[in-house]
């Protein structure tokens, strides 16, 4: 509710497999994913998605975050819980940051004249 008052457009999903089906259909500028979910752990969720859209920046909530690395899984931050609502804040303005750096590397891969391959 704190992102959607701070004006972003959040979606949500129930599962891993349905926010799997909702990426397929549009982007998105970041995923947040817990770790405990049903149907499949966020561990899988985030690694099915890094296979699939490489630069989707992804966050993972969890309670077993200082467990957890970024070696084990693919994500980009980690949110401890209990958490304040200004780390999630926090945590948007850090992945907008990731995906202007995404973006500025994939500009550099094709020169402007350039048409990059489908």
């Amino acid at each position: 509710m704190i992102l959607i008052f701070k004006g972003h457009t959040v979606d949500l999903a129930s599962d891993g497999p349905e926010a799997l089906g909702k990426m397929a259909k549009q982007t998105f500028d970041i995923v947040f994913t817990d770790y405990n979910m049903p149907e499949m752990l966020g561990d899988e969720l985030a690694k099915r998605t890094r296979q699939r859209y490489p630069h989707q920046v992804i966050v993972m909530i969890s309670a077993y975050s200082k467990f957890l690395s970024r070696d084990q899984i693919p994500v980009d931050l980690f949110i401890a819980k209990p958490f304040e609502l200004q780390t999630v804040l926090d945590a948007v303005g850090r992945a907008h940051k990731i995906n202007k750096a995404n973006r500025k590397k994939a500009e550099c891969q094709f020169p402007p004249s350039a048409t990059p391959p489908l």
